[in-house]
């Protein structure tokens, strides 16, 4: 017997009665708590505004499900799917140090003491590497590896393995592949990685290469990802923060070459926004955009007030997300879920080097104090990581933490310069009082590195101006990673001085020379170097402008002498140091003459203030010094008030005292900062060769406005001699 079916229209109305108590159900859910999606875009600094609206969102108990964040947004939305409450991310803004951040480098006091004579000598920043026969440039202006150091410290990735997909809160993140120019957007991987991919803003910051991927900033294609976290977690309610730069105007295009390049990004990232903000539903989704004019993408300072404004306009759309707001016993559940716990003290189990050969990798790994079976010591190893970046070798330096296998692993990322081994530098200088005739020198160099296994290296340098000079160095260590070395340098050209009389030049010598020097070295870590060799010269002297009889009596001579040199540096900055100390002392004993001299400075920082101390002395011991390798007072820093090279002699004192305001600093992204100093000096030269009718203590005071730029140190001032008029100095570029 067959059952009895139900008629048609009575399962019809089953379906229908079923259908419509799912509907019921899911909007009875949906409206006691609707699931909500955070998208938190792009802006650079602007995007410190996410932080005010997530401020609001707490305060209203409003609870999120989950967040895709782009750029500065992406590192926004990172810190708060890990836990990190809004309090917690404008303390750690506020307290970073963005102008330290926004430069690679270690302090000049830790580069090695070969790299700190490129840094004096040529322009830092003009690196160029040639590569198959072709100049190559850096891809960007940063590595960002300290941002990269600030990341990890901000979700605790420095204290144990942090991945995107184990956060408390889903998370997205978008970046761009520059390669392709495609969208990618992040649901796993390494979080602090993919948050520092997310930031590179192609041009400034270098790209992350990321599972074969080269990986940049998601702006450039999803700025502001709605569709992104509507994928994420299906929310019924979508808050989107748009914190996007406007577009320039057109005397602000003219006024940097810059501004083309920054218009050009602004532009790709209105036109995708367009197309996302066209996703948001009326009356359903909420858009927030906090009125940030003034406010740049390079204001990282202003975070508080980019907090400020975002909390602002949140507070306007207050009655829409109050509607998204849960019981206080509810919104304390999500927090809990969301709360951080400190992670144990975790004890390296391995210590790993990727993407160098073996030799190098243990070279590299041999610098840092962090070994395995010992407790992880961040600080030290980011000071360690830095002090290798001062090598000139590496473009990148970063770190991971993985858990494999029930092991704790550091995995250590050392990129070498991808447009080595072989660089090119230049430099230039330029010098001017109202005493003196214009001076210039243009210098290159070629730089040729790891030409054997223990890391030869082969420099050639020309120079032209007023004082000419081919050369080539030889540096050889020892033993790779060791500090005792040979070098082996030798010189061709001319130089040119004036000799002066009562404060007037009188004559212009010029003093061709040959000169071989080599000898034995040691590296005293990143303090400095002693070194000790022969040196073989041949010069002769003729006078190009004025009398024969200014000439010394010996106009050709041939040298061969001994020396023995001490060279320590640990100023912060090579030529306008905030602290720190240098100090150089040299014997040099010849057939026919001897000599000891010696120089010391130290700074000491007060706030914006900086005070500056330098003596210095040259005492020939026997005979008297030839002219090319006289003593010499004038020039800036050297009795300003006196001309360049003005007094030339074989004993020399000299005392000098500098007080300078910091009064501006350079834009994010370049070292260096604009002061206002006093100095004054006092100086004594005997057995001189120039300005022979005068002698005793010679007494300069100057003020001037100078500062360390990307061409080198400038100098512009007016200064003041004893006997001598008041003058006006101009120096430009690495002397």
């Amino acid at each position: 017997m067959k059952p009895a079916r139900l008629p048609i229209f009575v399962i019809r109305l089953l379906t229908c009665l079923l259908a419509g108590l799912s509907t019921l159900a899911h909007a009875q859910q949906t409206l006691q708590q609707p699931r909500i999606g955070l998208v938190l875009g792009g802006g650079g600094a602007r995007g410190a505004a996410h932080i005010g609206v997530l401020q609001k969102l707490q305060e209203l108990r409003v609870p999120i499900d989950c967040v895709a964040g782009t750029s500065m947004g992406g590192l926004v939305a990172g810190a708060f799917s890990s836990g990190l409450s809004p309090a917690d991310m404008q303390v750690a803004l506020r307290q970073a140090d963005w102008r330290d951040m926004f430069k690679d480098a270690a302090s000049h006091a830790d580069f090695t003491p070969r790299l700190k004579g490129f840094s004096q000598s040529y322009i830092q920043g003009s690196e160029a590497g040639v590569k198959n026969g072709s100049l190559q440039f850096p891809s960007a202006v940063l590595s960002g590896q300290k941002i990269k150091f600030f990341i990890d410290r901000l979700i605790r990735a420095d204290l144990a393995p942090q991945r995107v997909e184990g956060q408390p809160l889903p998370l997205s993140l978008l970046t761009t592949d520059i390669v392709t120019g495609q969208r990618v957007a992040w649901l796993s991987g390494d979080l602090a990685s993919l948050m520092r991919a997310t930031m590179s803003v192609p041009g400034l910051m270098s790209p992350i290469n990321y599972e074969g991927l080269s990986l940049v900033d998601g702006g450039l294609v999803d700025n502001v990802p709605i569709a992104e976290v509507r994928n994420l977690c299906r929310p019924d309610v979508v808050i989107a923060i748009n914190v996007g730069s406007p577009l320039l105007k057109a005397d602000e295009i003219e006024a940097s070459p810059l501004s083309v390049t920054a218009q050009m990004i602004n532009l790709l990232t209105e036109q995708n926004v367009t197309k996302s903000l066209s996703l948001l539903r009326p009356g359903i989704d909420i858009y927030i955009q906090p009125d940030l004019e003034g406010i740049t993408a390079g204001d990282f300072e202003r975070s508080d007030e980019a907090i400020a404004l975002g909390y602002a306009a949140a507070a306007r759309a207050q009655e829409q997300l109050q509607s998204l707001a849960v019981s206080a016993p509810k919104y304390a559940v999500w927090l809990l879920h969301m709360a951080r716990s400190d992670p144990p003290q975790l004890t390296l189990d391995a210590v790993e080097t990727a993407g160098l050969d073996a030799e190098r990798a243990r070279l590299f790994a041999a610098q840092l104090r962090i070994k395995s079976g010992a407790p992880l010591d961040v600080k030290s190893l980011e000071e360690d990581l830095l002090r290798a970046y001062g090598e000139g070798r590496y473009s990148n330096l970063a770190y991971q933490l993985e858990r494999s296998d029930d092991k704790n692993i550091l995995r250590l990322y050392p990129t070498e310069k991808p447009w080595g081994p072989n660089f090119l530098r230049s430099g230039l200088n330029f010098g001017w009082g109202t005493r003196d005739d214009a001076r210039y020198n243009i210098r290159l160099a070629y730089q040729m590195t790891q030409l054997n296994s223990r890391g030869g290296e082969l420099l050639l340098t020309g120079q032209l101006g007023a004082d000419n000079l081919l050369g080539a160095n030889w540096y050889q260590p020892l033993e790779a990673g060791r500090p005792w070395f040979t070098e082996a340098t030798a010189l061709l050209g001319d130089q040119s001085v004036d000799l002066y009389q009562a404060g007037q030049a009188q004559a212009r010598i010029q003093n061709e020379f040959r000169e071989i020097n080599t000898g034995l070295g040691l590296n005293l870590g990143r303090y400095g170097v002693l070194k000790s060799g022969l040196l073989l010269r041949s010069q002769n002297a003729s006078t190009r402008i004025g009398s024969d009889s200014l000439l010394p009596a010996d106009r050709s001579s041939n040298t061969r002498a001994w020396f023995a040199l001490a060279d320590l540096d640990r100023f912060n900055s090579p030529y306008f140091p905030t602290e720190g100390w240098r100090a150089r002392l040299m014997q040099t004993l010849a057939s026919d003459y001897s000599k000891v001299e010696g120089s010391y400075s130290h700074a000491v920082g007060f706030g914006t203030y900086v005070l500056t101390g330098r003596v210095a002395f040259t005492q020939a011991n026997k005979g008297q010094l030839p002219i090319s390798d006289a003593a010499e007072l004038g020039g800036v820093n050297n009795l300003s008030g006196l001309a360049f090279k003005q007094l030339l002699g074989s004993d020399m004192r000299y005392l000098g005292l500098r007080s300078e305001k910091i009064v501006s600093k350079m834009p994010l992204g370049l070292r260096g900062d604009l002061r206002v100093g006093l100095s004054l000096e006092g100086g004594t030269m005997e057995r001189r060769y120039s300005e022979t009718q005068s002698s005793g203590l010679v007494h300069s005071a100057s003020i001037y406005l100078g500062g360390e730029t990307p061409l080198g140190p400038v100098y512009l001032g007016l200064a003041k001699a004893s006997d001598n008029p008041a003058r006006i100095f101009l120096f430009i570029g690495n002397p």
